[in-house]
């Protein structure tokens, strides 16, 4: 499958149109199910990227809340492992794509969202979740 087909091309237009209107929660899922396209033609670093900012999106609570989408930990977590990227190589893919201003007001600094993206890649997700809440938890003491 190339990337420039009717498919992937008819997503990405979606997801720049749902990012031009500001719809964040629609643009992780554009971004999931792009990243699909991707692993089918073994773009797995492309793959990781797109997977990261849907990641992240998630993490920040654009679509329904702050959560860790445990299908895109999944996913990443075999994207990494088959991109044949180093740990700081990921880390610097990582804070390449994404930025302090992805999302409009971020519950997380893009390293401590890092920090949480690598425990699920070693597929601890629960603990991710303990230290999601406890990021929740802070924000509203404040």
């Amino acid at each position: 499958m190339n990337t420039m087909n009717g498919g992937y091309s008819k997503l990405a237009a979606e997801y720049n149109g749902h990012l031009r209107g500001g719809e964040l929660g629609k643009c992780g899922k554009d971004l999931f199910v792009m990243s699909t396209h991707l692993r089918e033609e073994g773009r797995r670093v492309d793959e990781l990227k797109a997977l990261m900012l849907s990641f992240f999106l998630d993490l920040n609570g654009v679509s329904s809340g702050p959560a860790i989408n445990r299908s895109t930990a999944k996913r990443a977590a075999d994207a990494f492992g088959a991109s044949g990227l180093g740990r700081n190589e990921m880390e610097e893919l990582y804070t390449d794509t994404i930025r302090g201003d992805t999302v409009p007001k971020p519950i997380m600094s893009v390293k401590d969202s890092l920090y949480v993206f690598e425990v699920c890649l070693e597929g601890k997700t629960e603990e991710a979740d303990e230290m999601l809440a406890r990021f929740m938890d802070a924000q509203t003491e404040e």
